[in-house]
């Protein structure tokens, strides 16, 4: 009964991406509010089925020339839920506020006609479909072939204004820094299974010493592209120039945190790696939090400004993995919390961001002045984020951080 509802999750919003693109108007509205819907109710009954059963298994189809690795698989547990809950909630906000966005109303951006509606469409709903398979992935091949999905649905949808040659420029930078990463992916795949004969995660900790680090190194340069660690970061704040709803989805909830998943499964499901690559990792998420950092306060644009706090949070999540590599497990579960915990507040940040966007036609800090007597809701909603975010008591991201401390405290 799981396994069915396993495949039919990752299934459906393929199904959804076709009937996004051939409805119009009003009918194409009310699939963009039902279909989403549809994918978290199976993301949940998955998740509340199988929660006393971890791990689930599911098959995609054989592969007979894989030996014993056989089946594409795929797999839910704990970590896996964490990911996949984000996706679906943060995507079901971020299709339903696109209704109003993707429409005559945006000062921004004003859609005509729905004109081009139906491929934004789609490509949403094939990107939530690409992250499910990224966060069900049961081995290196499966989540190989979705993180490579996640990057050509980005590509479009960074790109969908495509009579601004800012956009267009900004989705190809995008996919091909994302795409380098995927590069080392693949050579990472081709080193375990040559070694090992299977594409399974717990193959790497059958390596040697020497192609275990190369197989460390070439999946941490793949996630750094992903997740926009120093030096590969650049590609973000240029991302900006895509749809509100695709920044608040892609650059805060979802794919940037598909890098920081593939690092945790690896670092879960091998156990034990040298001393030094914890510290290089650690290191190079200290050096993009501090990036990060810098080139937030230098910023005009609200969404480039929220970027640049995102690259300094995915190095958050980053240095608590590697605390685990250094001995201390509470700094990994802090990572994966905060994965979730920033994922639903820096959503909040630029949705709130879209609808001043939406209202007022700009996003120039220096532009924007009395909001809150404009607006108060987005204000106290973005009010709210900022709190969240920064790590303000009581709200989420405080308790993620606070644990960190407690990790880093351990070592």
């Amino acid at each position: 009964m799981n396994e069915d509802v396993m495949v039919w999750l990752l299934a459906s919003p393929v199904v959804g991406a076709i009937l996004l693109y051939l409805a119009r108007g009003r009918v194409q509205q009310a699939l963009a509010v039902v279909l989403p819907a549809v994918y978290l109710a199976l993301g949940a009954t998955l998740v509340a089925g199988g929660r006393t059963a971890f791990p689930l298994r599911a098959e995609l189809f054989n592969l007979p020339w894989l030996d014993e690795a056989g089946v594409l698989p795929l797999r839910l547990d704990a970590l896996s839920a964490v990911l996949l809950l984000v996706v679906l909630v943060v995507g079901l906000l971020v299709m339903v506020f696109s209704i109003r966005y993707m429409g005559p109303d945006n000062r921004e951006h004003p859609v005509v006609d729905g004109e081009g509606n139906h491929r934004y469409y789609a490509f949403l709903s094939l990107f939530i479909a690409s992250m499910i398979g990224v966060a069900l992935a049961g081995n290196l091949l499966v989540l190989f072939i979705f993180w490579e999905c996640t990057t050509l649905c980005s590509w479009v949808l960074i790109s969908h204004h495509v009579h601004q040659p800012v956009s267009v420029r900004a989705g190809f930078k995008a996919l091909v820094m994302t795409h380098l990463g995927g590069v080392f992916l693949v050579v990472a795949l081709a080193i375990v299974f040559g070694v090992t004969g299977t594409f399974a995660f717990a193959a790497i900790g059958q390596l040697a010493p020497t192609p275990q680090a190369i197989v460390f190194l070439c999946l941490l340069v793949a996630a750094s592209a992903k997740s926009a660690q120093v030096p590969l970061f650049t590609w973000l704040p240029d991302a900006m120039a895509a749809p509100t709803p695709v920044s608040a989805y892609l650059h805060a909830a979802a794919m940037v945190k598909a890098g920081v998943y593939l690092m945790a499964r690896v670092i879960l499901e091998t156990g034990t790696f040298p001393t030094w690559t914890g510290a290089l990792m650690a290191g190079l998420a200290l050096a993009t939090m501090g990036v990060g950092l810098v080139c937030y306060f230098y910023q005009d644009d609200l969404k480039r400004f929220l970027a640049y706090s995102t690259i300094a949070q995915l190095g958050y999540m980053m240095l608590g993995l590697s605390l685990f590599m250094l001995g201390s497990k509470t700094g990994y579960r802090a990572g994966v919390f905060h994965l979730a915990c920033h994922s639903v507040a820096k959503a909040l940040l630029f949705l709130s961001v879209g609808v001043m966007a939406m209202r007022l036609g700009v996003r120039s800090i220096s532009k924007i002045s009395g909001l809150y007597a404009r607006m108060p809701v987005a204000a106290t909603c973005f009010f709210i984020g900022v709190l969240a975010v920064t790590g303000i008591p009581p709200f989420s991201c405080f308790w993620s951080k606070l644990m960190l401390v407690v990790g880093i405290m351990e070592l």
